[in-house]
């Protein structure tokens, strides 16, 4: 496929013919089956949307160095950035900063361009920092552990769609060995040849990876941050999700959990801690130092086991005694709300915080976001941080008109704020509030319509966090001003000075696919068909996912009868992936299954890919039943545990390409 632009603005899409080495890899016999099994299969639900509906922030929006990368959502930014940076400089000046520029080239993250070929034996390697000796001949045959040639799947892809995620196995530079690896690429032209541009993100928290020498408590211990405290956290949790209560060995005996002051631990969700790896704690006695039903006055009053069941992952600050030095300490902690043999429980641990907390935060330099690209909560963390160099550098008199009148810092949905410290909730004034400036400067404004029921007073908490740690996350409800509904919200906030006085700013975001939550009015079918796009089909799945988690195999009848879960084309399927045989769906139908991720994937073992990487996108053709052409599909799929069974929890929509050709 190729784009036709006018001022770097695709206008329509030329559908190139799917590539004959692609039609046998398919299959030819293959193609009459299709319509019968396609038909039921809810995975390959149908939905159309033009390609075009699709758009993009471009790099003025969001703009990542490779430094700042830490997530999926960082790499699809970092990619789109190198993709504008290729048009506007050129391919040899494109090639000289890939290789040069810290900005492009940071340890184990790095900006590739690869030939499209249907084998690595054809297909001419660009750019590859790592080694760019490399560059200008053929890489070679490179068959991962998922099956088959990465470089015939990465043609095979963007012959599907024009930008997407692969997903394999590849040594890391920084390690020496293979690991799992998510890139993100896109088409793009180089001198005339057809090529990918892409970048890709190691993440050693995913299941049945987790490598002991990388997550463990004593690198937590020795670089307290957060994003070592999460990675430690997601890795116990899936440790705890997959043995149930026999965790409890591991977690006493292994001393991947445990080390100092660093330490997993275990609630059930009355507070109580059931396991625990720190010899000082008694497990299934004592209630843990966060409390429960007590909420301890260290943590002002909050009922973080609500939180953490509310919103899946969340952070806390709190003083804590540490037996290390005897006395009490700030501290972080983390939780992550998992399924155990049926039972909902919060896995958790934390750090004491050092004068070095700082660093893991960066600058704007590195990550420089505007309010309309937000989509995640690093997002409005980047944000933040922005707007709080913007009132050092400029001063509250700018800040405040900044903050009201332009785009960058308010889109509706997103906006930033600022408030004056105040120990007293009812003493606390905004003073900066784009969305009610009539709200600005009365005591008591609630922070952002609060409707809250996790028994604190959000504006207190504002203040324990700031003089606790200077900065960090508050969870809380809020009444959303488009829906008015109460919905979680998530709000970072950084510590700042206003006119002489100290105050915070902050920025939140709503999410819909939290566990517990995902309202069924916003999240459904119905809005998928009508509005389909990959953020869309990722909010879908994953309520999807957390109603099997509830509900177990009785999910399946739901799917079925309930509206929510199916309109049109769109359903909702669940795939056994030890046995690989489909447990239920939207409709009755063949369950060949495996012969369908034979065909459709070219012999990719896509549902490993699943196994390994906990959720993905998947991108296929399949033949339309009115036209016969072959038609692009979407599919996002996410792997849970639904009584001790692993099931694939997917659905999908159709693109629809415009065409210039007759």
């Amino acid at each position: 496929m190729a784009p036709t632009s006018q001022g770097g603005k695709t206008t329509s899409w030329v559908r190139e013919p799917v590539p004959e080495s692609v039609k046998r890899k398919i299959g030819r016999k293959s193609m009459s089956r299709f319509y019968g099994f396609l038909v039921g299969l809810a995975l390959v639900a149908t939905s159309t949307v033009p390609a075009a509906a699709s758009s993009h922030a471009s790099c003025s929006d969001h703009r990542i160095s490779a430094k700042a990368v830490a997530t999926t959502g960082d790499i699809r930014a970092f990619v789109r950035c190198a993709a504008e940076y290729v048009l506007e400089h050129g391919t040899e000046e494109a090639r000289r900063a890939f290789n040069e520029d810290e900005r492009w080239h940071y340890g184990p993250v790095y900006v590739f361009v690869d030939g499209l070929a249907e084998s690595g034996e054809d297909s001419v390697t660009f750019v590859f920092p790592p080694d760019p000796s490399r560059e200008g001949s053929p890489w070679g045959t490179s068959i991962d552990s998922f099956g088959t040639d990465y470089f015939f799947e990465l043609h095979r892809i963007l012959s599907v769609v024009d930008s997407g995620w692969i997903y394999y196995a590849f040594t890391n530079p920084a390690t020496g060995r293979d690991e799992p690896k998510s890139s993100y690429v896109m088409e793009i032209d180089w001198d005339g040849n057809r090529a990918a541009i892409g970048a890709g993100l190691y993440a050693s928290d995913l299941p049945g990876t987790c490598n002991d020498d990388e997550v463990n408590a004593a690198t937590l211990s020795a670089e307290p941050t957060d994003r070592n405290l999460q990675g430690l956290v997601r890795c116990a949790a899936l440790m705890v999700e997959s043995e149930g209560y026999f965790a409890r060995h591991q977690l006493e005996g292994n001393p991947q959990w445990s080390d100092g002051s660093s330490y997993v631990f275990v609630m059930d969700m009355m507070g109580n801690q059931v396991m625990s790896s720190s010899r000082v704690r008694l497990n299934g006695n004592a209630l843990h130092e966060w409390g429960g039903g007590n909420r301890p006055a260290a943590l002002g009053g909050r009922d973080v086991v609500s939180i953490g069941d509310s919103f899946g992952e969340s952070f806390t600050y709190y003083q804590s005694f540490n037996p290390l030095i005897g006395r009490r300490q700030q501290k972080v902690g983390m939780l992550k709300r998992v399924v155990a043999q049926g039972v909902p429980v919060l896995v958790g641990s934390g750090y004491y915080v050092t004068p070095e907390r700082s660093e893991a935060r960066g600058d704007c330099s590195d990550n420089i976001i505007t309010a309309a690209a937000v989509r995640t909560r690093r997002d409005i963390r980047a944000l933040v941080n922005c707007a709080a160099e913007y009132i050092a550098a400029n001063g509250p008199e700018e800040a405040y008109r900044s903050f009201h009148e332009d785009q960058r810092w308010d889109d509706r949905a997103h906006y930033v704020w600022v408030r004056l410290l105040e120990q007293a909730g009812e003493r606390s004034r905004l003073v900066a509030y784009p969305p009610d400036r009539s709200r600005e400067g009365i005591p008591g404004a609630s922070i952002h319509e609060v409707s809250e029921s996790l028994f604190a007073d959000t504006l207190r908490e504002v203040h324990r966090i700031a003089e606790a740690v200077g900065e960090g996350w508050i969870h809380h409800n809020f009444i959303n001003r488009e829906t008015g509904t109460v919905e979680p919200k998530s709000s970072y906030i950084i510590e700042t000075e206003w006119n002489g006085h100290r105050a915070v700013v902050g920025a939140g975001i709503l999410e819909q696919d939290l566990p517990g939550t995902c309202h069924r009015e916003q999240v459904n079918a119905a809005s998928l068909e009508a509005n389909p796009s990959e953020s869309s089909l990722q909010e879908f799945v994953r309520c999807a996912a957390a109603q099997a988690e509830t509900l177990g195999f009785f999910a399946g009848p739901v799917y079925r009868s309930d509206s929510r879960w199916y309109s049109g084309p769109i359903q909702v399927i669940g795939v056994n992936a030890a046995t690989r045989e489909v447990e239920f769906s939207g409709t009755q139908y063949d369950r060949s299954f495996t012969e369908f991720v034979d065909d459709a994937f070219a012999g990719r073992d896509v549902i490993a890919i699943v196994e390994t990487f906990g959720e993905a996108y998947w991108y296929y053709l399949q033949p339309d039943q009115t036209s016969g052409r072959m038609v692009p599909q979407v599919a996002f799929v996410k792997r849970v545990l639904v009584q001790g069974v692993p099931l694939l929890i997917g659905s999908a929509y159709q693109l629809q390409f415009l065409s210039n050709a007759p």
